[in-house]
């Protein structure tokens, strides 16, 4: 005879939270030119400097110290890189539709002795005007450097699908 199911899967679902209202983007961007350049040890980077002006990041700063980051669990679930940071996740397709991004928006802070491991960032399937298309780059966007008084932070490379000091490439974060 079959288990009866539970009471709680067949329970509804809450709905997920409302986006944030983000701060606009003042003045409207880009402020500079922009000149994308290839990291010097492989295409696969592409690095664009100024990309918000530092007043932006400043705002940005203020308005994502209010909202509700969680702290990871240091044991992943199997499959999962080990990561140990204060997280805000929000599906906002409004916020990544407009230059083409994942809606899936993620915000990271790191404390010292906070990290994430050498993982593999997923492609998403999605929809943008009415047309299927699949995410192939991730875009990091450092809101603080060392200018802004942070030590380390920064995103280190494998080329080769294997964690190897001798061929990692690091990249500095660089506000905006």
């Amino acid at each position: 005879m079959p288990k009866p199911k539970s009471k709680s899967s067949t329970a509804p679902q809450p709905p997920p939270p409302a986006p944030p209202s983000w701060p606009p983007f003042k003045p409207p961007l880009p402020v500079v030119e922009l000149y994308p350049e290839l990291h010097p040890a492989t295409p696969n980077i592409v690095l664009l400097s100024s990309f918000f002006p530092r007043s932006l990041c400043r705002d940005y700063v203020a308005f994502l110290k209010t909202l509700p980051l969680q702290t990871t669990p240091s044991r992943p679930k199997k499959g999962e890189a080990v990561r140990v940071n204060d997280r805000f996740q929000i599906d906002d397709p409004v916020g990544g539709q407009p230059v083409g991004l994942n809606p899936n928006i993620r915000i990271y802070r790191y404390s010292k002795g906070q990290y994430f491991d050498c993982h593999y960032d997923d492609s998403n399937y999605l929809t943008l005007d009415s047309e299927p298309v699949r995410t192939t780059w991730t875009l990091l966007l450092y809101l603080t450097s060392s200018a802004d008084g942070c030590v380390g932070g920064e995103t280190v490379f494998y080329p080769h699908d294997r964690k190897s000091a001798a061929e990692e490439i690091a990249v500095s974060l660089e506000t905006a």
